[in-house]
């Protein structure tokens, strides 16, 4: 049995946990399969994300609330860079990049990795290993994904470097489990107008912008529903099975 904490930047990435998992003998951890997990969600961005890091792998754990994680888990949608990468294509990162480019590659656990994907691939749910890339604005056109695309990533988030850096600092290791929720092509409403300077969303702004767009609205609405779909399918595979010690 392993011990694996499982970020999520929000509420409905971080569902697909609580259906998987039933509570363990600790309150705030689930059973899922072989492992306890422990859901850590509400951290959207990289300051955020960073912040719910920090919080979850150094100061509650110093207060011995839970043991130290074997594993750490990153999960969620991210946006696709490359045309080979189709919605709802599952994908785990070998690398992290971050936007700024004075910040060293970080890797995932090739180990963890490797033994996520051949359990997905044994159950015949396609998995692409990819670099990720981090960043604190969302890549809604096509020509600001071209620009991730060449410093070397297939795929964009805006949290999974905060959480690698901070479990890599903690001796934890961390993997990346997304799902592609919007391809190269798509062009999403700018929610990046209501971006707060922490990276979360303002709730009223984004309101009025998705309202102000609303067939790219419901189309992006669509796209994630159905990426999550296939998310918690490949979850339940790998939160179940021993792939974390």
């Amino acid at each position: 049995m392993s011990i694996v904490y499982v970020f999520a930047a929000s509420t409905m990435e971080g569902r697909p946990i609580r259906k998987i998992g039933v509570p363990s003998n600790s309150s705030s951890l689930l059973r899922c399969g072989s492992n306890d997990v422990g859901l850590v969600t509400g951290g959207m961005g990289p300051i955020n994300a960073r912040m719910r890091a920090e919080g979850a792998l150094h100061a509650q754990l110093g207060a011995s609330a839970n043991p130290k994680p074997d594993a750490v888990l990153i999960t969620g949608l991210c946006g696709g860079l490359t045309k080979s990468l189709p919605e709802t294509r599952i994908v785990a990162y070998t690398e992290c990049r971050s936007t700024e480019v004075s910040k060293p590659l970080l890797r995932c656990s090739e180990k963890i990795v490797d033994s996520m994907f051949d359990l997905l691939k044994s159950s015949s749910i396609v998995c692409d290993r990819v670099v990720g890339i981090t960043s604190p604005q969302i890549a809604t056109m096509p020509d600001q994904r071209s620009s991730l695309a060449r410093l070397g990533a297939a795929a964009v988030d805006m949290e999974s470097y905060s959480i690698l850096d901070t479990a890599t600092a903690a001796g934890i290791p961390a993997v990346v489990l997304r799902v592609v929720s919007d391809s190269v092509e798509r062009m999403l409403p700018d929610f990046n107008r209501a971006l707060k300077d922490d990276g979360s969303l303002d709730g009223r702004k984004a309101l009025k912008i998705a309202l102000a767009s609303p067939l790219l609205t419901a189309k992006l609405l669509v796209a994630n529903s159905r990426a999550m779909r296939q998310l918690s399918k490949a979850l339940e595979v790998v939160l179940k099975a021993p792939c974390f010690a």
